[in-house]
């Protein structure tokens, strides 16, 4: 048979037994697929069969990464699914001088497909699972230098920068972890931290997220930098960080710097229930009295490593509202705030809200002991500028208030103010001594309408008239009743203009002569207008003597001394009352009246010679019962 009729006889038979495209197809997947198997296996196979070689790779990239030395203690293992990762146990992380160090009792990360089939080992994103961390920010930092060193030492805007920021970093988790802060010799504790660390170009933007338990509050962060590579070589960048728990919240945004010149200026606002427990939280204390409940602030801020600068500060605070500057410095460690602040309204209420009460439930001083805060670390200077200010009933306008701390030592002054259609001043200071609180104040007023504000101090309105006034005083004591037996000073005191409520000297002096037994009683009713009064008083050990007291009104003039002893809260004056003329002369002949205000500061009383009275009386004089005689005088005829 001819070749070529073998072939047209076979044809058919060669043609059933090829392949189809579909299988062709098939197969050619197949025959990569193990390929690439084969291929993946050949690259990793260090790593699944070797530990050792899988530890140094991680190791050495962490390492490349972070600039920290890397230990394993456990084992140490590849997986290929579901996904390319690794898991490593016992691992941790430090530098040489150990200002920090991480154990962690697993470390889980994934690994990037594209450079395993290159036989390269890129762990993408990292977790520490339960890892425990010591940072001592008092010891300098010691290590290999990691990609974040490189990329801060590196020039700016050369091409050692753009390499640097070209680097690829990664994905860091924390899970269930806690640190140990130590910074100038204080220990802060950080627990139960959930964390998550982006940051997957040193060029990019980075973004810290997560939360933790401090101090026994659950506190949220955030932290966001948009050039993080710029921004570790000093140059600018754009910042924002936020703070949440539930006692305070806490955000900023604006432009950080490190370095040299390492600096933040944007905007910052906080909002607390009590700003005094929030602020207790970092083991800062508020060096004012006062709760400062109800908390809010924002500012345009400028901070710095040692000096902090608030412009245009807006303060809500125990239902205050001011408006101004602040600026905070810190000088040899000890640091210094200075304030300049207006609101429209303040109320000094909430100041003294923790003060102890002056008087107690008896009605006599408290022995309370005076329980002041340590002051002596922070110095302050605080300006206010008031429209209007409030202590329970009384009031001033327009007022500039001055608060200063000095070494432990505290002023608070009133250096101008309007009050009741006079003006007011008020300078005091309280430092801490062997005995107690030294207490120092003095005040003046000029041209006040004293029956307001007897009214607004006291509810009883006694006095009225323009009064003009001055006290110098001093004292010391560990509690109220202790400093008020040791005052010592003096004070002046002259009304003019007004009038003296519930006494009627007037018409009691001109039916004395003819009437005496109804002017006992026309003298406990009515007014007693007074053109001029005036009284010296000298403060000696807790007692307030009272001197050279005079009052001249309309046909009648009044002498009076007595004294206050202060720790009884009582008072003692004795007086005479005389008619006068209109230019207040008392001629020889002129009738009197002898009195008393005597009693508690709370009941004062008006106390007359009734015998006196009578004795005057042609009808009543013969009911007074007769002196006895006495034995050696001859009997009366």
């Amino acid at each position: 048979m001819p070749p070529s009729a073998l072939t047209n006889k076979l044809a058919p038979a060669i043609k059933a037994r090829r392949p189809s495209a579909a299988a062709r197809r098939l197969l050619a997947t197949a025959v990569a697929a193990v390929a690439t198997f084969a291929a993946i296996a050949a690259a990793i196979a260090p790593w699944l069969f070797s530990p050792a070689a899988l530890m140094d790779a991680v190791g050495d990239q962490l390492q490349g990464s972070s600039g920290l030395y890397v230990a394993a203690r456990g084992k140490t293992s590849f997986s290929l699914f579901p996904r390319p990762s690794i898991a490593v146990e016992g691992v941790a992380f430090a530098d040489r001088n150990g200002a920090l160090i991480i154990e962690s009792s697993e470390l889980r990360g994934d690994v990037d497909v594209l450079p395993l089939l290159a036989g390269r080992l890129k762990v993408a994103a990292v977790q520490l699972v339960r890892p425990h961390a010591r940072v001592d920010f008092d010891k300098t930092p010691d290590g290999a230098p990691g990609a974040a060193a490189r990329a801060a030492a590196a020039k700016p805007a050369t091409l050692e920068a753009a390499a640097a920021d070209n680097v690829r970093f990664g994905t860091v988790s924390i899970v269930d972890g806690d640190a140990r802060v130590s910074y100038r010799g204080r220990f802060y504790a950080l627990e139960k931290i959930n964390a998550k660390f982006e940051w997957r170009r040193i060029g990019e933007a980075a973004a810290l997220t997560g939360a933790f338990d401090f101090n026994g509050e659950r506190l949220e962060a955030l932290l966001w930098v948009a050039r993080p590579g710029a921004l570790l070589r000093g140059e600018e960048s754009v910042v924002t960080s936020r703070l949440d728990g539930q006692t305070f919240q806490f955000e900023a945004q604006g432009v950080g710097q490190l370095g040299a010149n390492a600096r933040f200026a944007g905007r910052v606002a906080a909002a607390a229930a009590s700003a005094r427990r929030a602020l207790a939280l970092f083991d800062v204390a508020i060096p004012l009295p006062g709760p400062f409940s109800d908390a809010q602030f924002s500012a345009q801020a400028t901070l710095a490593p040692r000096e902090a600068h608030f412009k245009g500060a807006r303060l809500f605070v125990d239902g205050n509202v001011f408006r101004g500057d602040l600026d905070l410095q810190k000088e040899d460690g000890r640091p210094t705030l200075a304030a300049a602040l207006q609101s429209e309204f303040l109320s000094l209420r909430p100041f003294l809200s923790e003060a102890p009460p002056l008087v107690d439930a008896n009605g006599q001083w408290t022995r309370q002991p005076f329980g002041l805060p340590d002051f002596s670390g922070v110095d302050v200077d605080l300006h206010l500028a008031v429209g209007h200010a409030r202590l329970g009933r009384l009031k001033i306008n327009d007022a500039s208030i001055t608060a200063t701390l000095r070494d432990g030592a505290a002023e608070f002054s009133i250096d101008q103010a309007q009050a009741y259609r006079g003006a007011f001043k008020l300078r005091a200071s309280v430092a801490p001594g062997p005995d107690g609180l030294v207490f120092r104040a003095n005040a003046q007023t000029t041209a006040v309408e004293a029956g307001p504000l007897l009214w607004d101090a006291y509810g009883k309105p006694l006095l009225a008239g323009s009064l003009n006034a001055t006290f110098t005083l001093d004292g010391t004591g560990d509690r109220m009743s202790a400093l008020m037996q040791s005052l010592n000073g003096r004070a002046s005191v002259a009304l003019v203009d007004g009038e003296i409520s519930g006494v009627d000297l007037e018409k009691a002096l001109q039916g004395l002569e003819k009437r005496p037994l109804s002017s006992a009683v026309d003298i406990r009713s009515g007014r007693s207008i007074v053109d001029a009064a005036s009284a010296s008083i000298k403060f000696e050990n807790g007692v307030a003597n009272i001197s050279e007291g005079s009052v001249r009104g309309r046909g009648f003039s009044v002498a009076f001394s007595g004294s206050a002893p202060l720790p009884e809260r009582a008072l003692a004056i004795k007086a005479v009352a005389s008619e006068a003329d209109n230019a207040g002369k008392i001629s020889d002949w002129a009738p009197s009246i002898a009195f008393e205000v005597a009693g508690p500061w709370d009941e004062l009383a008006l106390k007359l010679d009734t015998q006196a009275f009578i004795r005057r009386s042609n009808a009543a004089a013969p009911l007074l019962p007769r002196p006895e005689a006495s034995p050696q005088a001859p009997a009366a005829r």
